[in-house]
This record gives structure tokens, sequence and C-alpha cells, in this order.
């Protein structure tokens, strides 16, 4: 049984500095949809889908205390050698493709425009054939 705090949807909230660059990123690179927005004269932010949770970037609100700055995002992704194949290029890559890990994964490394550390990986006994 679950207590009062079972979770419906994961959020992850950001804070950059640069939110059209961070967001461009999310959006153009990442290709994740937008799924909500707002844009008033308090604040900025919009809503990526991932389908596994959403992740938020907005700017922070005047007043509210800074959040933790030290964070990395890991995603399991379905197919992170086509991911790969799209993405290795990129020049944010901190850490390539890597062979199975001892616990099974495989998976990359990227940041985002601001230094944000994000690992895609998938468990290699899911490797297309």
């Amino acid at each position: 049984m679950y207590p009062l705090t079972k979770t419906i949807q994961f959020r992850f909230k950001m804070y950059p500095k640069d939110f059209y660059k961070v967001k461009e990123f999310y959006e153009k690179v990442l290709g994740y949809p937008i799924v909500d927005g707002w844009d008033s004269p308090e604040d900025k932010g919009a809503m990526f889908d991932t389908v596994a949770a959403i992740i938020e970037v907005m700017t922070p609100r005047k007043g509210l205390r800074p959040p933790v700055q030290a964070a990395s995002l890991s995603l399991m992704v379905e197919d992170v050698w086509a991911l790969w194949e799209k993405l290795k290029d990129h020049p944010n890559i901190l850490k390539p493709l890597s062979a199975p890990s001892s616990w099974g994964d495989v998976g990359f490394k990227i940041a985002d425009p601001e230094g944000f550390q994000i690992t895609f990986f998938t468990p290699n006994s899911k490797k297309p054939r």
C-alpha cells in the first residue's frame, strides 16, 4: 500500500541562467515536445514531455531561494544506439557511447548549454539485433 505521497507524475524543474538557450536545447536538440508554457512579467517557463516525466525549464521567481545546485539526470530510452547516432557530433558530448557497464547498461552523457549533465542509457539486453 502506498502512503499519501504516492506519485502520479514526476516533474524535474530547472532554473537556467539563459532560459531561451536551454529551452531551445530541450526542444530542438533533444526533440522533447512542449506540453505547456508561460511568459508573464514575473517569469517564463516551458514544460517538456519525456513520456516518463516532465522537465520544466523556467526562470526563477524573485525572492525564492536558489534551488539545489549539484544534480544530474539519467534517462532510460528505448534505443540509446539510435539516439547516439543522432547526437554523437554534438559539441556538448561529455562521455561517448560506452560498452555495457558491469550492471548491464549502455549509455552516453551530454550537457545542456549551461553544463547540466544528462545521461541517456538502455539496458544492453534491449540492443536491437
